[in-house]
């Protein structure tokens, strides 16, 4: 190792360090306790450093701060991950009840899938493509040869009938 890239690693932790204190001040997400997350961004700060150190072709004074800028942008990104997590997932896991909690949970999946098996071939494909599935409009339409305005009028028609089988399997419960 060269001294030009020791001084570089050694500039490089001490910008490691002050993108480190910047994130610390951040609201660590609920899943993770301090220590834990403090342990999982000193990481991945040093991770950025390490990519950063092999790369030799740098300007000391210029390209520290962009440096500095490409730690602290990482540890964002790592953060606002992390914090989508918790929004999507976390949260749903610890504070709302799941199927096996909520006996009508059960109920709902059991008069969708009896909505489902009513519907036609083709719509109840449509839907599995876009609810399960997770494609897009465009995606589908371009596999069918017709355009993303016609799926999209289809999937309303096909929703629009699915609730009204819905409310009939729903008053059918009541009625017995």
């Amino acid at each position: 190792m060269t001294c030009v890239e020791q001084m570089l690693i050694g500039k490089m932790d001490i910008v490691a360090g002050q993108a480190l204190s910047r994130a610390c001040r951040w609201r660590y997400p609920f899943n993770w306790t301090r220590p834990q997350w403090w342990e999982e961004i000193s990481s991945e700060a040093a991770l950025v450093v390490i990519e950063l150190s092999r790369v030799t072709t740098l300007d000391m004074p210029t390209d520290i701060t962009r440096c500095q800028n490409m730690i602290q942008n990482r540890l964002l990104r790592h953060y606002r991950r992390e914090l989508a997590f918790n929004k999507y997932c976390g949260q749903q896991i610890d504070n709302e009840p799941t199927a096996l909690q909520d006996p009508q949970q059960g109920e709902v999946q059991l008069d969708l899938q009896m909505a489902m098996n009513r519907l036609p071939e083709r719509d109840r494909l449509l839907i599995q493509q876009l609810y399960w599935e997770k494609r897009t409009e465009s995606q589908i339409a371009a596999e069918a040869g017709v355009s993303v305005p016609a799926i999209c009028k289809r999937k309303k028609r096909i929703l629009c009938h699915l609730r009204n089988i819905l409310k009939n399997i729903e008053d059918e419960r009541l009625i017995k």
